[in-house]
């Protein structure tokens, strides 16, 4: 019987490494094509894209394995019962309890690992790759600009071009602007006007510089001409000047201390509804893995005239509308509407529901060997 163990083990750990290895490539895809549009916006630097993308996977990876396991189980499972093995395994006196025993034998494994990821790795890479976004976020639009190419400063429209930048990003060479209007706060560099008319800004150089009295960054343009008006209107004013100063605002950068990166040793000693749902969620999430078990036994059995996939929709459905009900909880027990015990009541709900699955099923073949054994009866 160790080698039915063994079998089942290698099958389920095998496909369930292989699912979650497509369904990874997937959505990180998607997450790396968002921060890629950061980047060549301007927000991000191209050189923190990989880091960030790769401390977001431990949080990704925690709702993807249980799936991936549940997945696993169905196709491992499924495959034995179209090829009549489980067939076999029952006349030999293998009963459908211990092939349930078996699969949580890896069921364990993967909710070993999936704790590893929700209590200590998840929280821990959310906090560092939330901190690199938010030190991006501080830096001045100076810092981002692209030598030859045109970028938006801010929200307010106004547009800016260098054609070369220096080694050390501190000097632009031949720079243009467009002042669409005023500046408005959130631009880090302002050359608007008072007036918020339009304007135009040609110079030969513009560079950063550093008030070590004030402990602040400036924008000193050298030998340009500023010209400012509405198009059609008459009266525009054109200025010469050597030197414009303005200056870099730069935003004192705040890390937000949000549930989902604070350490889980920390989130016991709150009593604040949001850490005691994110807590609890953690928690739930081994959790969930060994309910997906329970619930997977049942569901992958399939009658061989039919085909392995006839039950492969309504599982996946099922973990959707059990995925659900926890994310619908925790939102409860965030807003403080229930308690944080409601988490549990839903994993409470699945286990139940997996137990009906495997008892019903159970009685119907009971059923099923009655009838035969009457109609042979009924035929001597």
């Amino acid at each position: 019987m160790l080698i039915i163990f063994r079998y089942l083990t290698r099958e389920i750990l095998t496909s369930t490494l292989a699912v979650s290895v497509v369904l990874l490539l997937v959505i990180v895809s998607s997450r790396f094509g968002r921060y890629l549009n950061e980047a060549v916006s301007g927000r991000i630097s191209a050189d923190v894209l990989f880091s960030v993308i790769l401390l977001r996977i431990p949080s990704i990876m925690e709702l993807v394995v249980p799936l991936s396991f549940f997945i696993a189980i169905l196709f491992a499972l499924g495959r034995l019962y179209i090829d009549s093995e489980i067939t076999a395994l029952n006349a030999c006196g293998y009963s459908r309890k211990r092939i349930l025993g078996n699969v949580c034998g890896p069921a364990l494994i993967v909710a070993g690992f999936v704790a590893l990821l929700s209590l200590w790795l998840s929280p821990l890479s959310l906090d560092a790759s939330n901190s690199i976004l938010e030190q991006e976020k501080a830096r001045s639009e100076f810092e981002t600009l692209g030598a030859g190419e045109f970028q938006v400063l801010g929200g307010s429209g106004s547009v800016i071009f260098t054609e070369s930048i220096s080694g050390d990003r501190k000097q632009l060479n031949n720079v243009f602007a467009a002042i669409a209007k005023k500046a408005t706060e959130n631009d880090a560099v302002d050359l608007g006007s008072e007036s918020g008319t339009r304007a135009l800004i040609k110079a030969q150089s513009a560079e950063q510089v550093y008030d070590s009295q004030y402990q602040r960054k400036y924008l000193r343009i050298n030998d340009g001409q500023r010209v400012e008006g509405e198009p059609g209107q008459p009266g525009f004013r054109v200025v010469d000047f050597q030197r414009y100063e303005q200056l870099i605002e730069q935003p004192e950068i705040r890390v937000k201390a949000a549930h989902d990166r604070v350490p889980t040793l920390a989130l016991f000693g709150k009593d604040d509804a949001a850490s005691q749902a994110a807590l609890h969620w953690r928690l739930g999430l081994p959790v969930l893995v060994l309910m997906l078990a329970l619930l997977g036994v049942p569901l992958a059995a399939t009658d061989p005239r039919k085909g392995r996939y006839t039950k492969m929709i309504p599982a996946i459905v099922l973990y959707m509308m059990y995925l659900v009900a926890l994310n619908a909880t925790r939102g409860a027990i965030e807003d403080g509407k229930v308690s944080a015990l409601a988490l549990w009541a839903v994993h409470i709900a699945a286990a139940v529901i997996g137990l009906f699955l495997f008892n019903a099923q159970a009685l119907g073949r009971r059923k099923g060997r009655r009838k035969q054994k009457r109609g042979g009866l009924a035929n001597a």
